[in-house]
């Protein structure tokens, strides 16, 4: 008599109940996995694939057992197979047809079945931890099919998977035949069913075990201390000495740059010395202009020491990073501590996202209150003071303006945002806002030195250089003003300055010397009328020539008079230089050899230029 079925599962057929002391232990596909890897890194292959094969086949013989004191006849037990082994989670699903050929007697005679593992755990781990493997990897799916199997049918099952996802196969497929029918070969299989019982392999793993279920609840515990931590409202700082504190391993948080924000662990000169390094190293790493930007943890093995370092992020972007520092000598593996730092680094933007919430507030108010005085909009100057002393600012101080330009237009939001993200976490205190077309920084002048002021301005621009490499800026800086009424005239004065040195990352209103004082001294419309006095024929006759000439003139003063200089700024030929330096004579009737006529001239087109009225 012959048989055939194809299995249909569904979780509601289940009615197999597990008794008191048979309950199930629950655990994850990634602990098993990370088990099995230790089984494979300390066994051996072959010795796993037995231990899984008998650890699989008890699992599948004691659900048979269990199935079997509801109901004995085989066609209910064969109905509850694939049921109860989806019930594992072990795979996904499963797809699986039988044919039994049976003696009068209900005998099996004959045993020939086919079916497949969907979505099986046991290749996806093997995979992710071993890469693809030479032979199939489902071992315990394997050891379990068999075990139901034989128990239900009380005969020699073998069950082969013959094609395996972790093989680099499509499809995870397994047979099913009585032993005798399997070609001597293929019987040989049936030996890992025989070895050592399972305990007597534990044997072997305890103390490997032992030390993977510490190293898991030390990772849990750390967990823990950090959530701790960081619900308590503990800032990076707190957060760098508590993870030192727990794992002895000296620590670093540090932003785009690699500039540092806080550290742990670390005397002051080996901080020095390893950053040293770890500049050089980046260097060697650089793609143009760009510091490397690591997306995940990855070691950095420098001459003294090695680092492990994980990205922070917010809102999807790489904002800073988080690193272990090993000095040279050190027998600590990086590799283990990579569930902690990325756990660090989890913390750490969750701390920077709840600063950022309230950041950003803070950042709109000394906007609007730095806008507000740019635009006069008070009353009366103890109005002023008074609300600077509610966002903790001493307007009776002497202070500068800065100005920033960015090469692209649409970015102003951006840029506010990194610039007062920078200064805050470098502990700089400054108002920075949007105004009339250019971003403006109101500095403290803590310092009696313009060097502090200029340092951090240089601080501040290779930062942006790092958070934003696809686009350049310029700064200018004021000179050192004392009234706050009039902050207006320390912009237009950082404004001068910056457009009097295109060629200049960061400008100062004090090197323009005597030009800065005659454009500050309110007389605009004097210039004016003096340049159109000067200079009118000459503006008259360039105004369909882009400026020709009036960029001729400006560039042989600028050179004193050299005309090979000259020329090879201006790629003119010698004959066309003085072409153009007689009509320019000829049209302002003056003489540019004269030095008194030449510097008045130039004094004019530099005060043009400062005050926007003219571009060369």
């Amino acid at each position: 008599m012959v048989s055939k079925r194809m299995d249909s599962v569904s979780i509601e057929e289940n009615n197999v109940q597990r008794e008191e002391d048979t309950k199930d232990i629950l655990s994850t596909t990634e602990a098993f996995g990370l088990l099995r890897r230790e089984l494979i890194d300390n066994l051996g292959v072959d010795r796993v694939k037995g231990f899984l094969l008998r650890y699989g086949w008890r699992l599948g013989a004691r659900d048979a057992e269990e199935a079997m004191k509801l109901d004995d006849s085989l066609d209910f037990l064969l109905r509850q197979a694939s049921l109860l082994h989806l019930n594992t989670g072990h795979v996904g699903d499963i797809q699986s047809e039988r044919m039994i050929e049976r003696e009068e007697n209900e005998d099996i005679k004959s045993f020939q079945g086919i079916g497949k593992w969907i979505d099986s755990f046991e290749a996806k781990e093997h995979i992710k931890h071993h890469g693809i493997s030479k032979s199939p990897v489902c071992h315990t799916l394997t050891g379990y099919a068999n075990g139901y199997m034989s128990t239900v049918t009380k005969e020699k099952i073998l069950v082969v998977e013959t094609s395996c996802v972790g093989r680099g196969d499509k499809e995870c497929i397994y047979e099913t035949k009585l032993l005798e029918d399997w070609d001597a070969e293929t019987q040989q299989e049936q030996k890992y069913y025989e070895e050592k019982p399972i305990v007597e392999e534990l044997e072997y793993t305890y103390e490997q075990l032992l030390k993977e279920r510490n190293y898991i609840d030390m990772i849990a515990d750390f967990h823990k201390r950090l959530t701790e931590s960081v619900s308590n409202g503990s800032n990076l700082k707190e957060i760098a000495n508590s993870v030192h504190d727990s794992l002895h391993v000296p620590v670093t948080i540090e932003d785009l740059g690699f500039e540092n924000i806080s550290y742990s662990g670390l005397r002051e000169e080996e901080f020095a010395s390893f950053h040293e390094e770890l500049q050089e190293e980046l260097e060697n790493r650089k793609r143009g202009q760009e510091l490397p930007r690591f997306r995940k943890a990855v070691q950095l093995k420098m001459p003294d020491h090695v680092r492990l370092v994980n990205p922070i992020f917010l809102q999807k972007k790489v904002v800073g990073y988080c690193t272990f520092v090993y000095p040279a000598g050190k027998s600590r593996d990086p590799q283990q501590d990579v569930p902690f730092i990325e756990r660090m680094a989890n913390a750490a933007s969750l701390i920077l996202l709840n600063e950022k919430t309230s950041f950003e507030a803070l950042e709109k108010m000394k906007g609007n209150l730095l806008e507000q005085m740019l635009m006069g909009d008070y009353s009366s100057r103890e109005e002023i003071l008074s609300r600077g002393r509610y966002m903790n600012f001493d307007f009776d101080q002497p202070y500068y303006i800065a100005v920033v330009e960015v090469n692209k237009k649409g970015l102003h939001e951006r840029v506010v945002e990194t610039i007062s993200k920078y200064l805050d976490i470098q502990g700089y205190k400054a108002l920075t806002g949007f105004y009339e077309n250019s971003i403006t920084m109101y500095i403290p002048a803590e310092s009696s030195k313009k060097e502090d002021v200029w340092k951090l301005l240089e601080k501040l621009h290779q930062h942006m250089e790092h958070a934003l490499p696809a686009f350049s800026c310029r700064i200018a800086v004021s000179d050192r003003a004392t009234d706050i009424e009039k902050i207006e005239e320390s912009r237009e004065k950082a404004l001068i300055a910056l457009r009097r040195s295109e060629k200049t990352k960061i400008a100062d209103y004090e090197d323009l010397g005597i030009l800065g004082v005659l454009i500050n001294s309110k007389n605009t419309s004097i210039i004016k009328e003096l340049a159109d006095k000067e200079l009118g024929p000459l503006f008259e006759a360039d105004k369909e020539k882009n400026n020709e000439l009036t960029r001729t003139l400006y560039v042989f003063l600028s050179n004193g008079g050299n005309l090979q200089q000259t020329m090879d700024d201006l790629a003119l030929s010698m004959s066309g230089l003085t072409y153009r330096k007689n009509k320019i004579e000829k049209l302002i009737g003056k003489d540019l050899r004269n030095p008194a006529q030449s510097y008045q001239l130039l004094l004019i087109l530099d005060s043009l230029i400062a005050l926007d009225e003219i571009e060369l």
